[in-house]
């Protein structure tokens, strides 16, 4: 890589581009090179001219920009758009341009950035976006080629390799998080398939942002916050994409007390609990193979195992989907309560369906009427969220589960009224078990 620690602007022989604009020596064409150029030259992008002059003088790096620092890939950079003698704004655009091609997420980079897209997807050239519950397409990719190097890229970045006997690859944006599923254009008709889910990046939302937003009725609000700070056990079921996540993170900041030690297990960081005494723990959703577990790899599974060596008051879930499901509730029957998950449910009754299908999936073979026994003994509510068809999301109903099974609905959602409406309310028994565990000061809430 050439010295960079020569200064393209030592002693005045060059005016730097970057301040050009502060020169009272005219107007400087935007996006066009100061100095004199060719009529073909002219007619090239500043940013097809900039990978020009990284092709001529830095080939590898566009070839894999991973194989060099980021410091030397930024250098070069620099330099490349030194070279084109742009306005400070031009040149800064340039600059974002080349640094998402080479170290962040070329084409995809601006859809990263959007706080308010949570999902990204590439179908074949074709990009999609998910932005305020719906999805809409936003670009198409110059060829087919195209998609196949933007997947390539994507897995180059964080250490991974782009091959059809590696067909299915999951791995988390090490930058912010983000969760990237692809599939090998070999075994998709429609060409490479990239699906993104974004760490959430938008302001995150507390209990009186979400009552106003109509998620949620403050009739529904008491009954959870109450059912949790008074060490009931709750989970929020719906499909992805509902909001459950969200609101996990309002009703834990309401109802904890700050005094409570709390640990909180995820496979990516996004509950961002803000409590006093809170340990967040990462771990991956499958289990470890003894390669996986030679590098250091943890699962969540071995995490909440290890929680109960470490005197936790409550344990939250990010959500349930591995073998770690059936470990939270064989727990639960022996924790004084009060724990919070989500679970991908379409309805609560398939609750223990679910626990049944993960235990044959992972080699546990549970029989269903244990499992029906650890659901009716553990849980007290099912907090069931939805995304409707404009893209709100709210609770589409509650119920109280029942020891002998019966889930008791306590509220649902009125699509007619657009409202969720109260059918029930909580039994003698959870009341009065709220009444006794419930923090000093809120018993009588």
């Amino acid at each position: 890589m050439n010295d960079t620690s020569a200064h393209p602007f030592r002693d005045g022989a060059i005016i730097n581009p970057w301040d050009q604009a502060d020169h009272p020596r005219g107007p400087v064409a935007v996006g066009r090179p100061s100095g004199p150029v060719s009529a073909a030259a002219a007619e090239r992008t500043p940013l097809e001219r900039a990978l020009d002059w990284l092709q001529d003088r830095h080939a590898a790096l566009l070839v894999d920009p991973t194989t060099a620092e980021a410091t030397d890939v930024l250098a070069a950079i620099h330099q490349a758009v030194m070279d084109q003698h742009l306005r400070k704004g031009d040149a800064d655009a340039l600059t974002e341009q080349l640094s998402d091609r080479l170290l962040g997420a070329g084409p995809l980079a601006p859809y990263f950035r959007n706080p308010a897209i949570t999902e990204i997807m590439v179908v074949g050239r074709q990009i999609f976006v998910e932005e305020d519950g719906r999805i809409h397409r936003v670009a198409a990719l110059p060829s087919l080629e195209a998609a196949i190097q933007l997947a390539q890229h994507l897995c180059r970045h964080e250490g991974r390799e782009y091959k059809s006997s590696d067909p299915l690859m999951n791995f988390v944006w090490a930058a912010d998080g983000s969760r990237i599923n692809i599939v090998h254009h070999e075994k998709a008709a429609s060409g490479v398939a990239i699906t993104i889910r974004k760490r959430n990046q938008t302001q995150r939302l507390l209990l009186p942002e979400l009552l106003a937003a109509d998620a949620l009725t403050p009739a529904a609000a008491e009954i959870i916050v109450r059912a949790l700070a008074g060490r009931l056990n709750l989970i929020l079921a719906g499909p992805q994409g509902s909001g459950k996540t969200e609101m996990l993170r309002a009703i834990a900041l309401a109802a904890i007390p700050p005094e409570e030690r709390v640990i909180s297990i995820e496979d990516t960081p996004e509950l961002a609990l803000t409590l006093p005494h809170i340990v967040a723990l990462v771990g991956q959703t499958d289990l470890v193979t003894p390669e996986d577990r030679a590098k250091g790899v943890v699962s969540q599974d071995d995490h909440f195992r290890n929680t109960l060596r470490m005197r936790p008051d409550r344990i939250i879930f990010g959500e349930l989907r591995g073998p770690e499901a059936l470990a939270f509730f064989e727990a639960l029957m022996a924790s004084a309560g009060g724990s919070l998950t989500t679970m991908h449910l379409y309805t609560p009754e398939l609750l223990p369906a679910r626990l049944y299908q993960i235990s044959h999936t992972y080699g546990r073979g549970m029989p269903y009427d244990l499992i029906q026994q650890m659901v009716y003994g553990t849980i007290a509510l099912i907090i069931q969220l939805e995304r409707d068809g404009q893209g709100h999301r709210h609770i589409a109903q509650m119920v109280e589960v029942e020891p002998n099974g019966v889930m008791r609905p306590l509220f649902r959602w009125d699509p007619d009224g657009h409202r969720l409406a109260q059918v029930g309310d909580l039994s003698v028994a959870r009341q009065a078990w709220i009444q006794a565990h419930a923090p000093r000061g809120r018993g009588d809430q």
